[in-house]
């Protein structure tokens, strides 16, 4: 395994050097009024950087081809939005520390620093020997995410640590990795990608460890200003409640929706959660 010697940085890229970065990775991007969109499902396209504030003459369809978009909107044009983008998000980094936290948060978190040691990861050694067990076990325990075979695991490590795009932290238990982290920056957002952590270590308190040290990250880069915990699954009261506890509360960031008609009506009737995450609309 290989960590850095010095204190681990996030770098904040600028949408320009992610959409560069995105296209490297296989994603379909493409340019709209100044902004760079991408496709995250065939016909449906979102600003590559999620919570980027467009004007309304930006927040249009990026290309007559698609069926849907949505954008979130600047303090100046929220009087247009006609939906919202449900997002777990902390907005105040400055008071994300463990003396302002609750005496129990503090204890899990002191009772994580005895167990874990929490290191940046600069090569994918690690994650070639033990990665896969990882992810699997997460995977199973919370059927949210489908597991890749071994061999599909293998083949997403080459390109994965990069520190000039992703921040990747690892929790070790000795030598066992008990689970990581992974998260990028733009224009001053951070956004998590992905955390795994196997079932055999969550009373060591492993998920809101990293959890921490990534925030702590971001704090001291002294360029981010929130951070993204993933869209608000509201069928998973459990995943809800656990975010909202380590400082992720929903907040609905005001927006510019356009949904086909009839394929709109269709992902209503049969995933209404579906349509909840793409228009901020309950029903």
């Amino acid at each position: 395994m290989q960590a850095r010697a010095t204190q681990p940085v996030i770098e904040s890229m600028t949408e320009a050097e992610m959409a560069s970065w995105r296209r490297q990775q296989g994603f379909h991007i493409i340019s709209h009024s100044g902004r760079y969109w991408e496709r995250i499902r065939p016909g449906f396209y979102q600003p590559i950087h999620l919570l980027a504030r467009l004007s309304a003459d930006q927040a249009t369809k990026p290309t007559q081809l698609c069926w849907g978009f949505r954008a979130a909107l600047g303090k100046t044009d929220i009087a247009v939005a006609n939906g919202s983008i449900p997002v777990h998000l902390l907005s105040d980094l400055d008071s994300y520390d463990m003396q302002n936290f609750s005496s129990n948060r503090r204890h899990n978190l002191r009772r994580c620093q005895k167990r874990v040691k929490i290191v940046e990861l600069t090569s994918t050694e690690i994650l070639e020997q033990q990665g896969f067990e990882v992810v699997l076990s997460a995977a199973k325990r919370t059927q949210y995410l489908e597991a890749p075979s071994k061999q599909e695991y293998l083949k997403s490590l080459p390109n994965y640590i990069d520190s000039k795009h992703r921040l990747v932290l690892a929790g070790m238990i000795g030598n066992q990795l008990g689970g990581y982290i992974s998260g990028y920056a733009v224009d001053g957002t951070a956004y998590f990608e992905n955390l795994y952590v196997a079932t055999e270590v969550l009373t060591t308190n492993i998920n809101s460890g990293l959890v921490y040290e990534f925030i702590q990250i971001c704090r001291r880069s002294g360029n981010i200003r929130e951070v993204v915990n993933g869209l608000h699954s509201r069928e998973d009261q459990a995943l809800c409640t656990y975010k909202d506890g380590i400082g992720f509360p929903v907040k609905h960031i005001p927006a510019q929706v356009f949904l086909n008609s009839i394929i709109g009506s269709y992902i209503q009737r049969r995933h209404p959660h579906v349509y909840y995450r793409l228009t901020g609309h309950e029903y």
